[in-house]
C-alpha cells in the first residue's frame, strides 16, 4: 500500500497585513463582511472554483455583458489586486489598501454599471480609451487599436501597419502583435481566433506570412502591400466585422 502524503494547504492571509481578513477566515469573507456592513450587495462572493483559496475574491455583475470582479490579495505589503473584465477583456484594474473601497468597486460592477460611473464611484480603479471602445461595441473597439498602433506604439513597424490597414477587411479585424509580427482576429477577445494568417516583417522592407499550424517560411518574401493583400486572398468570403467574445463564442456562431 502506498502512504499518501499530508493534503496540501491552503496560502493563509497573513494576519499583520490583513488582520480582517485573517480574523473572517478569507478574503472572501471579510469582503462579504464589510459589504454587509455598508450595506453593499455583492450578490454570491465567490473564492476559487473548489472553494479552497483563503486569499482570493470573485463578484459576478448583472450585466450579462460582463464577467467577474476578482481579487487578490499582495504578499509583500498590504494590498488588494483588482481585475476585472468579460468576454475576453479586462476592462478595468488597480490597486488599493482599503478593503472599503473595494467592497464599493465590487457593489458597482455587481450593478453593472458603465466604466465611466465605475471609475467615478472608485478613482483607484483604472479605464483605458481602449476598455471604453470595448463596452461601445466591437467596431470601436477594432478602430481604437488600429488607432494607437498607427498613431501612439513606437515599436510597430508602420509600414506593415499603413498596408494592413489599407486592406478594408483587414481594417475590420482586431489587430494584435506577438514578436514583432501582426496577426488579425474575428474576435475582439482573448483567446483570439487563430484562422488567419500574420505578417512577419523580415527587415529590408520585406514581410513573410505565418500560417497557424504550417511551418514558418521566410520564403518567399513581399512587400507589405502584397503580403497584406495576401492575407486576405486565404480569408473565407463570409468573414466580416470582428465580433465581441473570444475565440470560443466565434466557434459557437459559426
Amino acid at each position: 500500500m502506498t502512504a499518501t502524503g499530508p493534503s496540501r494547504q491552503p496560502h493563509r492571509p497573513d494576519s499583520e497585513l490583513y488582520p480582517e481578513v485573517a480574523a473572517a477566515g478569507s478574503l472572501a469573507a471579510a469582503l462579504s463582511q464589510c459589504a454587509a456592513k455598508h450595506a453593499l450587495d455583492l450578490g454570491d462572493v465567490r473564492s476559487s472554483s473548489d472553494g479552497s483559496s483563503l486569499t482570493f475574491a470573485w463578484v459576478a455583475s448583472r450585466n450579462p455583458q460582463l464577467g467577474g470582479f476578482s481579487v487578490n490579495l499582495g504578499s509583500v505589503e498590504r494590498v488588494f489586486i483588482v481585475s476585472a473584465g468579460g468576454r475576453g477583456v479586462t476592462l478595468t484594474h488597480g490597486s488599493t489598501d482599503d478593503l472599503e473601497q473595494v467592497a464599493a468597486a465590487a457593489a458597482a460592477w455587481h450593478d453593472g454599471v458603465g466604466l465611466v460611473e465605475l471609475q467615478a464611484t472608485t478613482p483607484f480603479l483604472e479605464v483605458g480609451a481602449l476598455a471604453l471602445a470595448h463596452e461601445r461595441g466591437p467596431e470601436y473597439a477594432v478602430a481604437e487599436k488600429w488607432r494607437v498602433y498607427l498613431e501612439e506604439d513606437p515599436y510597430v513597424d508602420l509600414e506593415m501597419m499603413r498596408a494592413a490597414n489599407a486592406e478594408p477587411r483587414l481594417r475590420a479585424l482586431f489587430p494584435y502583435t506577438s514578436h514583432r509580427a501582426l496577426g488579425f482576429s474575428r474576435c475582439t477577445g482573448w483567446p483570439f481566433s487563430r484562422d488567419m494568417a500574420a505578417i512577419e516583417p523580415l527587415g529590408d522592407g520585406r514581410y513573410a506570412l505565418r500560417h497557424h499550424a504550417e511551418e514558418f517560411r521566410a520564403a518567399p518574401n513581399y512587400t507589405a502591400q502584397e503580403a497584406a493583400a495576401l492575407v486576405v486572398s486565404r480569408m473565407a468570403k463570409t468573414w466580416g466585422q470582428a465580433v465581441a467574445g473570444t475565440e470560443h463564442d466565434l466557434r459557437e456562431g459559426d
